[in-house]
């Protein structure tokens, strides 16, 4: 009910059931397109709080929004005068843009009495693009190998002669409930920079494997105090949760996926994104073991049964 409040009056331009609660002039500066905002797509930008976007030739107000049990999405249509709200009782990285906006769509198309619009296609998780590019043996210096194969659009790990299906995307794939559900699959490129260059490594928590196209170095050195990072660590905040800290090519990396690059003072930064600022500091080293890790301040502890 109050999301539906809130979306009406954006939808009257800053106009509640019992008169102005924004003028004319201040909804101008909330709604208008100050800078460009990518990550909400292709051709929004981004305006005082609240993402700035065109659909189907009208100008959209929109914006996502999360707790940790549950993800949401808002669609307004100013020029049209209607919004929808959708939210799913989950904290999976999904935001229900799509059924915020076919909903919006809907009532549009009711109000102009036209046609309904289709409903958007729903992809399922194990489609991979390009899915043969990932196919082939990968083995590690001790004899140990993955096999992954492509069937169409579907990619698989062959596993005690089964085939596990795979998703995700962007070089990296999880395999679900079962041997592998702890860590994803990133693959690496010949050349990192190059995402149309071909398939060459995998890497799955610490363990590195490397297929006959690969021909860079096998051995890796790295300082030996890292291996007193190693391990699994938690905090009951459920905002923070738990990470394990693998090591692999010489890399340390939380959950086998976001790099650790180090710093002064004892302090690796993630680099999952190249200007982040977010930190880690490992502490109170115990038996060759550190028992504590400070990420970006919140503290998290090893848990020793892992």
């Amino acid at each position: 009910g109050d999301m539906g409040l809130y979306i009406q009056m954006i939808a009257n331009r800053g106009k509640g059931p019992r008169g102005v609660l924004l003028s004319p002039e201040s909804f101008e500066l909330f709604s208008k397109a100050h800078i460009k905002a990518g990550e909400f797509g292709p051709t929004a930008s981004y305006g005082y709080g609240i993402a700035v976007d065109t659909l189907d030739g009208h100008k959209i107000l929109r914006h996502t929004g999360g707790m940790v049990s549950f993800m949401s999405a808002m669609h307004v249509d100013i020029d049209g005068g209607l919004g929808a709200f959708a939210s799913i009782n989950a904290m999976q990285g999904y935001r229900p843009n799509p059924v915020a906006q076919y909903a919006m769509q809907l009532m549009r198309a009711k109000s102009e009495s036209k046609a309904l619009p289709v409903p958007p296609k729903q992809e399922p998780p194990t489609k991979v693009e390009n899915a043969a590019a990932y196919a082939g043996i990968y083995k590690n210096e001790s004899g140990r190998q993955l096999e992954f194969i492509a069937d169409a659009d579907q990619l698989f790990l062959l596993h005690g002669g089964k085939r596990v299906p795979l998703e995700g995307g962007d070089d990296a794939f999880s395999s679900g409930p079962g041997d592998f559900e702890r860590f994803s699959f990133v693959f690496g490129r010949a050349d990192s920079k190059d995402p149309k260059s071909p398939i060459v490594e995998v890497g799955w928590g610490n363990d590195w494997f490397a297929n006959e196209k690969y021909t860079g170095p096998r051995t890796f050195t790295y300082p030996k105090e890292w291996n007193e990072y190693l391990g699994h660590y938690r905090n009951e905040n459920p905002w923070i949760g738990s990470t394990r800290i693998v090591l692999r090519k010489s890399k340390l990396l939380m959950d086998g996926v976001v790099p650790l690059e180090p710093g002064e003072a004892g302090i690796f930064y993630l680099r999952d994104e190249e200007h982040s600022p977010e930190w880690i500091r490992f502490g109170e080293i115990v038996n060759g073991k550190a028992m504590r890790i400070k990420l970006s301040g919140e503290d998290l502890w090893r848990v020793m049964a892992d």
